[in-house]
């Protein structure tokens, strides 16, 4: 559905009439939002993480355009890429919406303990799980 949503703008995203600041709006509010819709929810591996940020990279590339060095043009890296959005990765704002709902659900009244008991058991879990493989990572890496 990403996909979908940025071909359905990429004539805006093309053109050299709008500014790169309205080209960012138009990912920020048309194609980021139907990417992570239900983000809440997920449970991302690794690979699905790369995936997003390989997707993202490939729409800032197109809105910030190639570099011109030593009279050649080349893309942009992934670094360049990094400094120029500070920060604003699409797995970082899918994890950001994740903590905010975990906080609406916190602040739900005992009327619904049910799903708040569901939400923050498996939140917790997956929380867990993610500390588990980082731990083993970081052992494996240390031998």
């Amino acid at each position: 559905m990403g996909n979908k949503a940025y071909y359905a703008n990429r004539q805006l995203v093309n053109s050299s009439l709008i500014s790169r600041s309205s080209k960012l709006q138009i990912h920020h509010t048309l194609v980021r939002p139907v990417v992570t819709y239900g983000s809440e929810s997920w449970t991302l591996t690794m690979e699905e993480e790369r995936a997003l940020a390989v997707f993202d990279r490939k729409i800032l590339r197109k809105i910030y355009g190639p570099v011109k060095e030593n009279e050649l043009w080349r893309i942009r890296r992934n670094d360049e890429l990094e400094a120029v959005i500070k920060g604003e990765k699409i797995v970082r704002f899918i994890k950001w919406q994740r903590i905010r709902w975990l906080g609406h659900i916190e602040r739900m009244q005992d009327t619904l303990q049910f799903q708040k008991r569901c939400c923050t058991e498996s939140c917790m879990q997956q929380d867990e799980e993610e500390d588990q493989k980082l731990d083993g990572w970081m052992t494996c890496s240390r031998t």
